[in-house]
């Protein structure tokens, strides 16, 4: 028997929404007519961008005699990609669709080149046919597409979310394998709960004309990609972290519900119950790992941090993708773990540690968040092994988790704020 104590919900974490899941719900309602009917989402600065975006397609927000609607998604890759795909199909409105110089520079050539052979009328503005985006809506007419599947499954979401709202539907076959599969099926099973025929098969998808529907009450989850945050934090401590109202894997909508399985190898077991998760690190810890993120990345800068600090040696696949996220997080986290002491081997689709460590880290480093929430998260719950963690530009995390700086104080951590730097102690070593 493991020795859980009884959930103690003063000291449970609390989650955000579901920022994937959310995503899909708001365009779903778009198209169902039912978006003015949403909650609105106050803790994930991508689930406003997006809702406001929409109710201002809906509402046919323009400026004072201007024929053009804009739409500022600030940094958020999902809403520039779900949003492009609406705007694309609301006939009789013109958009321009725009954000952040990095993620209007953001690949989108896949998804654009889907939505013109369907009759969609877009105008890259920047260089080399980059974003910002003018979109003319249309009726657009569906049939048979090709994409990529291993550049981004976002491309893949927008396009079935849009497709419902197109003649004839859309029939689209993967040229390449598609990554982050669980995303797609996430897509597909919000749809399907809003009366939307699909059909996701490894050799493509298709999506029946339709119209959405409203499932009456739609709840969306607790974000099982921020728990990873908290069972990094789980494989350092050696208590017991309660976290409220997370679904199980086995009924989550949400791919990264597998980071109860992945932090395992790492001898955290979780207990659900009524009102959440215990965890607790109890198996011992492997001197070396591997694993294959291809449809969990996002869960590489925590799940990097927990081997490190615990020293075991690691070795992540699947894992290209992570250098068109908000960042090159390959990248962002070698230059990071370098800053500590710990040289950090990438190469094209995977990142390794060794288990080596420089005699000389830097003296008090600072974290570059790199405009990436989850960099910032996954480094400052460090302070639970290091003397102290300072995070540059901490309001990063808003993206996805505006109470998260709220939150760590519940794992025995202090938050200071000095100017633009957050700095993460122990409040009491050992604790």
């Amino acid at each position: 028997m493991f020795p859980f104590f009884p959930y103690n919900p003063h000291r449970a974490i609390h989650l955000p929404v579901s920022k994937s899941i959310g995503a899909r719900y708001l365009v779903a309602s778009f198209f169902a007519g039912t978006l003015q009917d949403c909650p609105e989402f106050t803790d994930c600065d991508d689930l406003k961008v997006i809702q406001k975006a929409l109710l201002s397609i809906l509402n046919k927000d323009t400026l004072s005699g201007a024929e053009t609607i804009n739409l500022d998604i600030h940094a958020s890759g999902t809403a520039f990609r779900f949003v492009t795909a609406v705007a694309a199909s609301t006939p009789g409105m013109s958009f321009l669709v725009t954000g952040t110089p990095r993620l209007c520079a953001r690949p989108m050539s896949p998804l654009l080149d889907v939505l013109r052979k369907a009759g969609a009328e877009i105008e890259g503005l920047g260089e080399n046919g980059t974003g910002p985006y003018m979109v003319k809506g249309a009726n657009l007419k569906g049939g048979d597409f090709e994409i990529r599947g291993d550049v981004s499954s976002q491309f893949i979401s927008a396009l079935m979310l849009a497709a419902p709202s197109w003649k004839n539907g859309m029939r689209l076959r993967f040229t390449t394998p598609l990554v982050s599969r669980p995303y797609a099926e996430m897509t597909a099973e919000v749809m399907r709960k809003f009366g939307i025929e699909v059909c996701l098969s490894e050799a493509g998808v298709e999506v029946k004309q339709g119209v959405y529907t409203s499932p009456a009450g739609f709840k969306v989850e607790a974000d099982w990609s921020a728990a990873g945050f908290f069972y990094e934090a789980a494989a350092f401590k050696l208590t017991q972290v309660n976290i409220a109202g997370l679904v199980s894997p086995e009924e989550s909508l949400q791919g990264d519900a597998a980071t109860a399985k992945f932090f395992e190898k790492l001898g955290v077991v979780s207990r659900f119950g009524e009102e959440g998760v215990r965890i607790m690190r109890i198996e011992e810890l492997p001197d070396c790992l591997e694993a294959d993120l291809t449809d969990n990345p996002d869960l590489a800068p925590a799940f990097a941090v927990a081997c490190v600090l615990n020293a075991s040696r690691f070795k992540f696949t699947g894992v290209r993708n992570l250098r068109l996220k908000e960042c090159d997080r390959l990248a962002a986290i070698q230059a990071e773990f370098g800053k500590l002491g710990y040289p950090i081997k990438v190469e094209d689709d995977s990142i390794e540690w060794e288990g080596y460590a420089s005699p000389s880290p830097v003296d008090k480093p600072v974290i570059e968040t790199y405009d990436d929430h989850r960099i910032a998260m996954a480094f400052a719950v460090a302070a639970l092994r290091m003397p102290e963690m300072r995070i540059k530009c901490p309001d990063v995390v808003n993206k996805s988790f505006e109470d998260f700086w709220n939150q760590l104080p519940k794992l025995g951590l202090t938050c200071r704020r000095e100017g633009d730097i957050m700095i993460v102690k122990q409040e009491n070593p050992g604790w």
